[in-house]
């Protein structure tokens, strides 16, 4: 008969606390969590959310904007162009548009693409550079950097780089660049067309959407709530995010009063349960992550629950991404 060793009765004990821990979270945790933690999410979303219809045959949604801008949707990502009296300016590429983003252009116009504009370096969004071999590739110099490190064919290095703010005349069409620091990541842009009035920034505002995990896996998350100045500062009627739907200015504030609201509730909850009182609580589990993720479970449900009720009916994607924004909100809270 094999002797239990003293290890192996630590490594018993450590798997029954860890199962104990877990019964006590299931008890302990709204329905709505458990809910959201088994993937059995609210299928509902808003009526004004629902994504654009695109085509099955051609594999996109267009939309014009006026004056030469046109918005185009694919299945997960959009983008836009704008058609001045030379040639065409594009706004990334993404790899889910792929051919139909050309087939899209071609529905309009015939005119060449003379310009390609990064809004930034990841492969989602511009992974499909190669389409326009021949266009003029505009980025921040952040983006170029970024590109130089990965090397990587998809998407070639930029023809001309710009640190604050650049310019372009195109045919006619004013397009002025700007960084406002790193929202999303580093080199993200606003891109802006004054004559039509169109805004973009990608993977910032999602409109009618909350943004997807952790605030679109944003680098910064002090940028990202300081950008949403920088973009309301601007005269525009539309707003291109890279997904979900065309928006508008109210869509920019709603995902700024979103954010905020979230924000708020995530420093009540963790001023709630200060990680000091958490530690006291299960000082005798021998698996201080344990320990420490249940209590950061409880402050992001605690911060949880009153966003989804405020904001269940108001945007899409509230009950699938609002844990994530909580949690990545309630480390902020605790830390800052």
């Amino acid at each position: 008969m094999t002797m239990m060793t003293p290890k192996h009765w630590n490594r018993v004990l450590i798997a029954a606390i860890a199962l104990l821990t877990t019964w006590l979270l299931v008890l302990l945790t709204p329905v709505h969590d458990l809910l959201r933690l088994t993937g059995l999410f609210n299928s509902s979303v808003p009526a004004e959310s629902i994504n654009p219809p695109v085509d099955p045959d051609t594999g996109y949604y267009l939309e014009e904007l006026g004056e030469g801008a046109w918005f185009v949707s694919g299945w997960s990502h959009n983008a836009m162009f704008v058609v001045t009296d030379e040639s065409v300016v594009v706004l990334d590429a993404p790899p889910s548009l792929g051919e139909a983003y050309v087939d899209a252009i071609r529905e309009v116009t015939d005119k060449p693409v003379s310009h390609l504009i990064y809004s930034h370096a990841h492969t989602d969004h511009i992974g499909r550079a190669d389409l326009f071999p021949e266009a003029t590739v505009v980025a921040h110099a952040l983006t170029a950097e970024a590109l130089e490190a990965r090397k990587d064919p998809r998407r070639r290095a930029p023809d001309i780089t710009f640190e604050g703010r650049h310019s372009l005349t195109v045919g006619g069409v004013s397009i002025e660049l700007a960084y406002h620091g790193p929202a999303h990541g580093p080199g993200n842009i606003a891109v802006y067309l004054p004559q039509q009035k169109v805004l973009s920034m990608i993977d910032v505002a999602f409109p009618k959407w909350v943004p997807v995990h952790e605030f679109a896996i944003a680098e910064d998350i002090d940028a990202y709530f300081a950008v949403y100045d920088h973009l309301l500062a601007y005269d525009f009627d539309h707003f291109v995010g890279g997904h979900a739907n065309v928006g508008d200015r109210q869509d920019v504030q709603d995902q700024l009063d979103y954010a905020l609201d979230v924000r708020e509730s995530a420093r009540a909850a963790a001023g709630n349960a200060p990680v000091q009182d958490i530690g006291k609580i299960l000082a005798w589990t021998p698996n201080p992550y344990v320990t420490a993720n249940f209590g950061f479970e409880r402050m992001t449900a605690e911060c949880e629950a009153p966003v989804v009720d405020r904001w269940d009916d108001r945007l899409g994607g509230v009950d699938v991404f609002t844990h994530s924004h909580c949690r990545r909100m309630v480390f902020q809270a605790i830390t800052e």
